[in-house]
This record gives structure tokens, C-alpha cells and sequence, in this order.
């Protein structure tokens, strides 16, 4: 299993952004399909700064979280995030506090069935072969129990007007990911749970246009989501002797885009799911 350096690095504000991130996809990604109850375990791989986790234990009140990160930054400040959405931090028992550990994914140091549900989002795309680590999703789980995994697509991430800045800074970033993980990994996530042994498996586009002339501020918000996405990985853009000048004028000219005639973007994302049989 070879996993790249994390494109955006462990800063503290990629750690804000990260939170920023799972509060874009409060409501319209991260719970979809998914109907967690009160005192089931839920293991997510990648946790990275926590801030998915904390939007699970906020949609679905009483489940007891665990999560794993190979940065020990990451799940330091997972613990800190966690603690201050908690109305009362400190007062949990050991066996509702979140679990959360510094570890490698693909040698899980959890027991055979110890997980009700496993979540993974927008991690394999940095895996070249994830399946080691879906393989350990499956052991951890009890028999029953589910994986949901949420990646994107990074052929689908469509602006208008057209531009060859955008243009080139859309080939790059499909080029970094090819070079140190999965471009399209979420057009694959049926096929690779499959692979790993699941059952009941399904994989299912969740595609977001917006446009300038439907009124609102969804175009302005998607944009703004997916160019700070993509402006901190610049430097590692360029480093694939992409011209560094041209990627940030791409940058540039999706932040234009709600302001412009005909703006529009469009991207597909993709959530898996899978039992253990």
C-alpha cells in the first residue's frame, strides 16, 4: 500500500479548512444514506483534523466515534475539535470519549468486529491500492455492518465560461493525483469494495451544478469551496513543471466565475456503500 504525501500539508489552516470543508458538506453529503443510531460504533480511516466526525456525532447523536490518522498533528487537533463542540468537555466515561489513534490504516489496531460502520471520505484518491486498508475496514467491522465511502472525480470539475488556465490547472491536478494516488477513484469505489470482500455493494453519483442566473449564493459558495481546495496545492502543481504563473490565473478565473455571464460549475462525487457478510 503507498500513500502519497497529503496534498495540502498539516498546517493549521489547512486543519480550518478541513473543518470548513465538513461544514460545506454538512447537509448535503456527509449523512446522506446513512442512518447511524444511538450507542453503534463508528470507526472513520483518514480522520484527519476530526471534523467529519464531529458532523456524525452531531447528525446522529449517541453513536461513540473512533478514527485513525497516520499524522500525529491531525489527530491532536481531532481531540481539541471534538472537545469544543461537546457542551460539557471532560464528562464523558472512557467508553463514550472518541477513540482516536495514530496508526496505519492498512494494520488497524482494533479487534476483529469491533465496528458497527466504518466511514471513509476523499481518502483513497491518495492511495494507490487502497485495497489493503478496505480489507482491514471489513475485518473491524461486525458481520452486518457497513462501509460508506464518499471520494470525487477528477474529470468532472467543470467551469463556463471555458478558459486554458483552467483548463491547464484541471490537468494538473488530475496529473498529481494519477502521479501519487486515484484521479477517479470514485468511479471505482464499487468495484474496489467488491474486491475487499463486501457484500450488498453500490456506488452511487451525487452531482452539484450551480449556475449564476438561478439566483443565490450556491454558485459563489461552490466555487469559493473548491478554489480553496485547490490554491493551497499549487506549489506541489508546479512542482510536476506545471508553469506556476498559468495554475494561479486557473485559480483566479474560478473565482470569477459567479460574477461572469453564463457562470457555472459543475462536479460529480461519488458515495459507496457495502456490508460486511
Amino acid at each position: 500500500m503507498t500513500q502519497a504525501a497529503y496534498f495540502h500539508g498539516y498546517s493549521d489552516a489547512e486543519q480550518r479548512r478541513l473543518v470548513a470543508q465538513a461544514e460545506y458538506w454538512r447537509h448535503t453529503l456527509i449523512p446522506i444514506g446513512l442512518e447511524y443510531q444511538p450507542g453503534e460504533r463508528v470507526l472513520e480511516i483518514g480522520c484527519g483534523a476530526g471534523a467529519a466526525l464531529a458532523v456524525l456525532a452531531d447528525t446522529f447523536p449517541g453513536v461513540r466515534l473512533a478514527g485513525i490518522d497516520r499524522e500525529p498533528r491531525q489527530i491532536e487537533f481531532a481531540h481539541e475539535h471534538l472537545a469544543r463542540r461537546e457542551a460539557h468537555p471532560g464528562t464523558k466515561t472512557a467508553e463514550e470519549a472518541p477513540d482516536l489513534r495514530v496508526g496505519d490504516a492498512s494494520a488497524l489496531p482494533w479487534p476483529d468486529g469491533a465496528f458497527d460502520h466504518v466511514f471513509v471520505m476523499w481518502f483513497i484518491e491518495h492511495l494507490a491500492d487502497p485495497l489493503p486498508i478496505l480489507r482491514e475496514a471489513r475485518r473491524v467491522l461486525r458481520a452486518g455492518g457497513t462501509i460508506a465511502s464518499t471520494e470525487t472525480d477528477y474529470t468532472t470539475f467543470k467551469v463556463t465560461p471555458q478558459s486554458a488556465d483552467w483548463d491547464l490547472l484541471e490537468a494538473a491536478q488530475y496529473a498529481f493525483f494519477a502521479r501519487h494516488g486515484n484521479p477517479i477513484a470514485g468511479r471505482q469505489l464499487g468495484n474496489l469494495l467488491s474486491d475487499a470482500g463486501f457484500s450488498s455493494v453500490s456506488n452511487r453519483p451525487v452531482g452539484f451544478h450551480f449556475f449564476a442566473g438561478e439566483g443565490g449564493d450556491g454558485l459563489r459558495r461552490h466555487v469559493e469551496y473548491v478554489a480553496d481546495f485547490m490554491a493551497p496545492g499549487i506549489r506541489q502543481l508546479a512542482a510536476l513543471g506545471y508553469d506556476h504563473a498559468t495554475l494561479e490565473r486557473g485559480i483566479e478565473h474560478l473565482r470569477r466565475v459567479p460574477a461572469l455571464p453564463g457562470g457555472s460549475l459543475t462536479t460529480i462525487v461519488y458515495r459507496a456503500r457495502g456490508r460486511r457478510p
